[in-house]
């Protein structure tokens, strides 16, 4: 049995990467997901979120590598979304001294 391949997600905007062992080597659709996901982050969101990751994923031969997409493309997301309620809660925390 295989042992699977590796793919890492670095830490991004705060918030900590991850690793995640897929059956198949689906580096290069996970991090194609990553990079169009912080694509769309940095272009001030044009267009549907949604749309964008349909697009792109359905353009990958194979269902895993689909999925790979999908997992990159909406963890990159998550980071994002996690770093801004993480830097809420920071701000939350500080002492306050006048």
């Amino acid at each position: 049995m295989s042992k699977g391949v590796v793919t890492l997600l670095p830490p991004h905007d705060g918030h900590p990467g991850m690793e995640i062992t897929w059956a198949a080597d689906c580096r290069q659709a996970f991090n194609q997901g990553v990079s169009f996901a912080q694509t769309w982050l940095d272009n001030a969101r044009t267009g549907w979120l949604w749309a964008v990751m349909i697009a792109e994923r359905d353009h990958l031969p194979c269902p895993i590598e689909r999925r790979a997409f999908e997992v990159g493309f909406l963890s990159r997301i998550h980071q994002r979304l996690c770093s801004q309620q993480c830097n809420k809660q920071q701000v939350r925390d500080l002492p306050l001294t006048l």
